[in-house]
């Protein structure tokens, strides 16, 4: 999976926890000779660390990765 661009909304911050929320749309070829798909993740990283965004769309690509090599059978709730 090649990613080609990510865009973030929809981010919330928890203070108790020190989490951010966000909603990440990633635009990604799936395959080869396939045109570009947007693949939207909704996931959390902690508040404090490195580079926030680059954090928030690692995340949401190894999510989107993992939920791709899930069989189609088995439920979402199940797979993340």
């Amino acid at each position: 999976m090649i990613i080609l661009e990510a865009n973030i909304s929809n981010i919330t911050r928890d203070r108790d926890f020190g989490m951010i929320e966000a909603r990440v749309t990633l635009y990604a070829k799936t395959r080869t000779g396939q045109p570009p798909r947007p693949i939207s993740v909704h996931t959390h990283v902690p508040a404090r660390g490195g580079n926030l965004r680059a954090r928030l769309v690692a995340d949401a690509s190894l999510m989107a990765r993992y939920l791709m090599q899930q069989p189609k059978t088995t439920p979402l709730h199940r797979a993340a």
